[in-house]
C-alpha cells in the first residue's frame, strides 16, 4: 500500500494510468468501436473500391480517412491497439520472467557458476537484434518450404502469407503463427533484467537477514523466493513497464522497413509513406495517412514510459520529492515492528506479543530493517507457540549484540508467560550478560538451574 500511495502522489502517474486505461478500453471494446464486416481482413477494413489507390480524406464512412486500396485508418488503429497490447505484454513478461530467475539463481550461486552465466548473458548483448530477426525469419521460411508450403512476405498489405496444400504438423503451425521479432525480443531483452537482479542479489546475500534465514534452515530456493526476489523485483518491474512500449515501437519500425514483423500500425505507416509529401511539397495535404498513426504509436510508448518512471519513483523514493521508506531495502508492510524513520526520527509502536505489550525501544537504539526481520521471525514463532524457533532467532541476535535492549524486553515478557522453561531463563541471562548487566544475568542463570531441577523432579 505504501508503494501505491507513493505512485499516485504525482499527477504524471495519474495521467499515465488514465492513458493506459484508455488503451485497454479501446483494445477490449474494438468490436463495438469498429465492427468488422465482409470486407474486413484481419485488422484491415476496406470501405471503398480496393483498386482505388488514392487516399481519401475523412468522411462518415472512414472517420480518419483511407489509405491506398481504401483501407480504413480508424478501423486499423482501433484493432491494432489490441495487437500492440498483446505483443508488448508478451515480450515484457517473457523477458522479465526469464531474466529475473536467471539473475537471481546466478547471483545466489556465485563463484564460477555466476561468472559463466554472466558471460553467457554478455554474449547475447553482443549479438545484433536485426541480424537475429533476419536469421530466424529465414529459418522459418526454409522450414515451411521444406515441408511443402509456400512462404512470402507482402509488407504492402497483409504481412506474412503462408500456404499449405495439406494439413501441416502442429509444430509447423506454431512456426506459421510465431512472430520472429517476438521471439528475438524475448531472447535478447532478458539480459538487462538478469544483470540488474544479479547485482542486487549479490549484495543482498551478504546481508545479515539472508544469513539469518540460512542459519534458521532456509534452503536456496526458499531464500530466493521468500527474501531475494521480493527485495530485487522492483527495479525489474520498472524495466518491464518501459519495455512494453519500446517493444511495440520496435515492432512498428521493423514492419515499416519490411523486416519480418506484422504490426498493424507499422503497416499503416508503410502503406501511406508514398503520400506523406503531397503535390508541391505540401506535407499536410494527405495528413491522415501518417499523423493519426504516428500520434498513436508515440502516445502508446509515452504511456508506458510514464508508468515506468512512476514505478521507479515508487520503488526508489530517494529519486522523488516524497520520502516514505525507512531503510535501504524494500520490506513488506507489517514485517517490521520497531524501526526508526531515519528522516522523521520517530519510532513505530511494536505489536503486542501474545497479548502483552512490549515497550518501545529507547530513542537512541538504532534498529535496522535486517535485524527487525530476525526479531519479527522470533515474535511470529512465539505467536505460533514455537518457542525453540523463537529462542534460536533471539540467540542469533544476542551473539551478534544486535537489538539487545529489545531482545531483553521480549524475553522478560516471555519468562512471565513461560516461567517453567529453563532454556528461556538461560537465554535471558545470555542477553543480560552480553549487555553488560552481569548481576542480573547471574540471577537469570540461577533461576534457570532452579527451574531445571524442579522440572527434573516433577
Amino acid at each position: 500500500m505504501r508503494i501505491i500511495r507513493r505512485f499516485f502522489s504525482y499527477w504524471q502517474n495519474w495521467l499515465g494510468v488514465f492513458l493506459l486505461l484508455a488503451f485497454v478500453f479501446v483494445a477490449l471494446a474494438a468490436p463495438i468501436l469498429s465492427p468488422a464486416d465482409a470486407k474486413t481482413t484481419g485488422t484491415f477494413k476496406t470501405v471503398g473500391r480496393a483498386t482505388d489507390f488514392i487516399p481519401h480524406p475523412p468522411d462518415e464512412k472512414a472517420l480518419l480517412g483511407t489509405l491506398p486500396g481504401q483501407v480504413d485508418v480508424y478501423h486499423t488503429l482501433i484493432w491494432g491497439t489490441r495487437d500492440a497490447m498483446q505483443f508488448g505484454l508478451m515480450v515484457a513478461v517473457g523477458a522479465f520472467l526469464f531474466g529475473v530467475i536467471f539473475g537471481a539463481v546466478s547471483g545466489y550461486a556465485g563463484g564460477m557458476l555466476n561468472g559463466f552465466m554472466m558471460r553467457l548473458s554478455d554474449a547475447f548483448l553482443t549479438f545484433p537484434l536485426i541480424a537475429g530477426v533476419a536469421i530466424l525469419q529465414q529459418l522459418v521460411a526454409i522450414t515451411i518450404e521444406s515441408m511443402g508450403g509456400i512462404f512470402y512476405f507482402n509488407v504492402a498489405r497483409f504481412g506474412r502469407v503462408v500456404y499449405f496444400q495439406f494439413e501441416p504438423p502442429a509444430w509447423v503451425n506454431f512456426l506459421m503463427d510465431v512472430d520472429p521479432l517476438l521471439i528475438c525480443l524475448i531472447i535478447f531483452s532478458w539480459v538487462p533484467y538478469a544483470r540488474l537482479v544479479n547485482t542486487i542479489v549479490m549484495t543482498l546475500k551478504r546481508s545479515e537477514f539472508i544469513q539469518a534465514a540460512q542459519a534458521l534452515g532456509g534452503g536456496p530456493f526458499w531464500v530466493i523466493r521468500r527474501h531475494l526476489l521480493p527485495n530485487s523485483i522492483g527495479p525489474a518491474l520498472v524495466l518491464a513497464a518501459r519495455d512494453v512500449g519500446n517493444a511495440v515501437i520496435l515492432q512498428a519500425t521493423f514492419t515499416f522497413i519490411g523486416m519480418g514483423s506484422v504490426s498493424s500500425w507499422g503497416l499503416l505507416l508503410s502503406m501511406g509513406r508514398d503520400w506523406v509529401i503531397g503535390p508541391g511539397g505540401n506535407v499536410f495535404q494527405y495528413w491522415w495517412v501518417f499523423i493519426p498513426t504516428t500520434l498513436v504509436v508515440m502516445l502508446f510508448g509515452i504511456t508506458w514510459n510514464i508508468i515506468g518512471d512512476g514505478l521507479s519513483d515508487a520503488f526508489h523514493p530517494d529519486s522523488g520529492k516524497r520520502r516514505f521508506v525507512f531503510a535501504d531495502i524494500q520490506v513488506e508492510p507489517g514485517v517490521v515492528d520497531s524501526i526508526q524513520d531515519r528522516r522523521a526520527g520517530q519510532y513505530v509502536q511494536p505489536r503486542h506479543l501474545v497479548g502483552r505489550p512490549i515497550p518501545p525501544p529507547h530513542p537512541e537504539t538504532q534498529i535496522s530493517v535486517r535485524n527487525s526481520i530476525i526479531l519479527q521471525t522470533a515474535r511470529d514463532a512465539v505467536i505460533n507457540k514455537n518457542l525453540p524457533k523463537a529462542l534460536e532467532a533471539y540467540v542469533f541476535l544476542i551473539k551478534r549484540s544486535r537489538l539487545l535492549d529489545v531482545v531483553i524486553k521480549d524475553l522478560t515478557a516471555l519468562v512471565r508467560l513461560f516461567s517453567t522453561e529453563p532454556q528461556l531463563w538461560k537465554t535471558l541471562g545470555d542477553a543480560l550478560a552480553r549487555s553488560g548487566n552481569q548481576d542480573f544475568a547471574n540471577k537469570a542463570y540461577a533461576q534457570a538451574e532452579v527451574v531445571a531441577r524442579k522440572h527434573g523432579q516433577g
